[in-house]
């Protein structure tokens, strides 16, 4: 590994026990916001995910231990859960009183100003709105968000009105997921690839300040009605890998979340209290060769209790920098263990992100029983309803 990427390393693991939410920026110089209310967790019997916990605030004293875990939940399901990451519970709920503002306080003609150019441009920045995409059987979906990107959050003015007083706040929150989460999940699955420390980092945000343009989300789901949950059999959002490196979301109470695990059964993620849910997305499932797993996910209508319910969530989708083959990465593990996945030419980390973006939900697909395909750079991409 080069000084210059040590010397980063070592900084940023200086920097882990410093950075925290819970001193900065001062609470009393936020702008002011409407609570957002946690809705009770259900209380009816679902089949649960057997989803692994990482807990954080072991990595400097039980680093080896982690990194099992890791590869373990990355090569049998593809997921895991964060504790003892050293954000304040109170910090993820404010990212909850601003989704809201995102969505209740900015009135549908100013949302259609910041409309995202999704088919255009393959970019979700701005507004994704309802009735987008096509969830099955001409159902629409009731899904709609909205998109920050790492690279391109200031100024504030191309931002909502509503919004703008509170873009200092998630362009903190952001920069502490990165460097909080991100950073220390990228070193564990170095080790768990055998990769020199700081290499997945690297590729995430070089010696030279050049990042990756990570996409921080608030999505907020309505209730499909009776009629449109019989034809999609409730399902939301159909069953998808991500289109990234590393996907981190906030747990929150509403169960809705999805994962199809490796006995081909759908089962739900539990929440959990100040935790983050995290999976790896189709790029580095790809640059890993298939050892670690892109898995499938979708969201269904909550069970009955909290199916009246809206379902908002905060997201973070880290990106790889931009032009970065999708080749396999320099592990052992990976060409020993792995496989060839594009056999003609190699989409970029870019190039793969827009091509997804813009096809998902709106393409012509080859469709199935299960699940309906597209294909992108020569791979089949499964969509299950």
């Amino acid at each position: 590994m080069s000084t210059a990427t040590t010397t980063l390393t070592e900084a940023l693991d200086a920097n882990f026990s410093r950075l925290s939410l819970s001193a900065s920026p001062v609470p009393s110089t936020r702008p002011p916001l409407p609570s957002w209310k946690a809705p009770p967790p259900t209380q009816e019997e679902v089949e649960w995910a057997d989803i692994l916990t990482v807990d954080l605030s072991l990595y400097e004293t039980d680093k080896s231990r982690l990194i099992e875990t890791v590869q373990t939940a990355l090569q049998r399901d593809g997921f895991f859960y964060v504790i003892g990451h050293g954000i304040d519970v109170e910090e993820l709920n404010r990212q909850f009183d601003i989704g809201q503002v995102a969505f209740d306080q900015v009135p549908r003609e100013e949302k259609e100003e910041h409309r995202a150019q999704i088919k255009e441009k393959g970019s979700f920045m701005g507004y994704k709105l309802q009735n987008y995409w096509e969830i099955n059987d001409g159902v629409r979906d009731r899904i709609e968000h909205y998109n920050f990107y790492n690279n391109s959050i200031d100024p504030a003015t191309r931002h909502p009105t509503a919004l703008r007083p509170f873009v200092p706040e998630v362009k903190e929150f952001l920069h502490t997921m990165r460097q909080t989460v991100l950073h220390r999940v990228l070193s564990l699955i170095d080790g768990v690839l055998g990769l020199d420390e700081g290499y997945l980092w690297e590729l995430h945000q070089n010696s030279e300040g050049e990042m990756g343009d990570d996409l921080f989300r608030y999505m907020i789901y309505d209730p499909l009605t009776g009629e449109e949950s019989k034809k999609t059999n409730g399902v939301m959002l159909n069953g998808h890998t991500d289109f990234n490196s590393i996907s981190t979301l906030i747990s929150q109470p509403i169960t809705a979340l999805q994962v199809l695990m490796p006995d081909d059964v759908w089962r739900y993620v539990k929440h959990k209290d100040g935790a983050f849910v995290i999976n790896i997305g189709d790029q580095l499932s790809f640059m890993t060769g298939g050892v670690l797993k892109g898995t499938m996910h979708r969201v269904v209508s909550p069970p009955e209790d909290q199916r009246a319910l809206r379902r908002l969530g905060v997201f973070h989708f880290a990106h790889f920098r931009n032009n970065i083959p999708l080749n396999l990465l320099p592990s052992k593990k990976v060409h020993e263990e792995g496989h060839v996945i594009f056999q003609g030419e190699i989409p970029t980390t870019n190039e793969w992100e827009e091509r997804r973006v813009k096809s998902y939900g709106t393409s012509e697909f080859i469709k199935g029983e299960e699940y309906d395909i597209e294909v992108i750079a020569g791979l089949q991409v499964r969509h299950y309803h």
